[in-house]
């Protein structure tokens, strides 16, 4: 049996009326954008929960991004709530991970569907971990292709290029497990942008000079290592020695 029940719901561009929880998280600047972003493609897709003092429940990020393109909240009012529910809210949602972007993007009805399904080939043949898969694929060196998956437009730039270069980490870290990172990977990739540079030579030179590599913490300080403790050690002619001029 199904019963409705009536909710009092509105739409208002009085921003003022809405009144925030002390105790509620912090507001994210970057997820107000990504929200305002967002809606003035879909809209406002669900409407914010308030009690009946106007006290936000649920919503609070939407409302800041609505503000800043003057546009009007839609709203419903849940008497009785409070932070409590609040939290119940947060707790209980189900945040999407890659796996479900995964199901949901490669799926025929999709219009950008072969590029998930050529990510979850690659992903299969290879095995390395997602953040690596989806920065070999994109080459998107600013944030690995990460936003994109989620929103359903990863675009993968050059699927033959990805695959040697895939074939190519896998014979490093057969040399060094180290290299099995993405930060390790980010700068392999734009050490292969420089002039001179030889995937055979360096190859060879991580064979010889492995146990010079140090604890590296960003991709910047990879770069520098494999150029000064791996390929340019000991290098001899005919081959020529890297030099960083343009990557960071």
């Amino acid at each position: 049996m199904t019963t409705y029940a009536t909710e009092k719901v509105g739409t208002t561009k009085d921003y003022s009326v809405f009144k925030y929880f002390d105790r509620n998280r912090v507001i994210s600047k970057n997820h107000v954008e990504d929200l305002r972003k967002d809606m003035t493609q879909r809209g406002q897709l669900e409407r914010v929960i308030v009690n009946e003092r106007w006290f936000v429940i649920d919503g609070q990020h939407r409302i800041e991004a609505r503000k800043l393109d003057k546009k009007p909240v839609d709203f419903r009012i849940k008497k009785g709530a409070s932070i409590i529910d609040v939290t119940a809210i947060n707790n209980s949602a189900k945040i999407w991970n890659n796996a479900a972007w995964l199901r949901n993007y490669s799926h025929v009805e999709h219009n950008n569907n072969k590029s998930y399904k050529q990510y979850a080939t690659f992903k299969k043949q290879h095995g390395f971990t997602e953040s690596i898969c989806m920065a070999l694929l994109s080459e998107d060196f600013h944030d690995y292709g990460r936003k994109s998956f989620k929103k359903g437009t990863f675009k993968v730039k050059n699927l033959e290029r990805a695959t040697g270069n895939a074939n190519q980490i896998a014979e490093l870290i057969a040399i060094d497990k180290r290299l099995n990172a993405l930060k390790a990977v980010l700068a392999f990739l734009k050490l292969k942008t420089l002039t001179n540079f030889k995937y055979n030579v360096f190859e060879s030179q991580l064979k010889k000079n492995k146990r010079r590599l140090p604890v590296c913490m960003n991709v910047e300080h990879w770069i520098d290592s494999f150029i000064d403790e791996i390929y340019n050690y000991n290098l001899r002619k005919p081959h020529k020695r890297l030099v960083n001029r343009h990557i960071s």
